[in-house]
């Protein structure tokens, strides 16, 4: 299973790049409490205060194409779902800026309508639109 946002974003792909593969990017749209492993093979952790409670996720970095795609795999999370799951972002230059292609893959098929997958489902809403909005305006809406 997986959670996909096909996106037009009117920025220039490096733009995109940086914003989801650098610390800087990652905690103007994702994760304000942020450590971004900008290699191949590094980790990066994220944290989130959920309604008072300290959520933390750990990803690495599996694969960076410079402009044109970014792979993390989930190794942490409190969401059982998440573990094992991959996040990849593949970005294509187009003449108003770039068409944008962020997906959340692998998910085990237990958990089709449960909670855990609902949830992330919701939450990916929030932060797609806060992804577009950095990359277009400067400014997202990380937790």
């Amino acid at each position: 299973m997986e959670i996909a946002h096909n996106l037009s974003i009117k920025a220039e792909p490096e733009t995109v790049y940086k914003a989801v593969s650098t610390n800087e990017g990652i905690a103007g749209w994702w994760s304000k409490d942020c450590v971004v492993g900008e290699s191949e093979g590094t980790d990066s952790k994220l944290k989130f205060d959920k309604q008072g409670k300290l959520v933390e996720m750990t990803f690495k970095t599996t694969h960076l194409n410079h402009n044109t795609k970014v792979l993390w795999e989930c190794t942490e999370n409190p969401n059982p779902a998440w573990i094992g799951t991959r996040i990849s972002t593949e970005i294509t230059k187009t003449p108003t800026g770039c068409d944008v292609l962020f997906s959340h893959r692998n998910f085990d098929e237990k958990w089709k309508g449960a909670e855990p997958f609902e949830m992330t489902k919701q939450g990916w809403n929030h932060f797609i639109a806060s992804l577009v909005s950095y990359c277009e305006k400067g400014v997202g809406q990380p937790w």
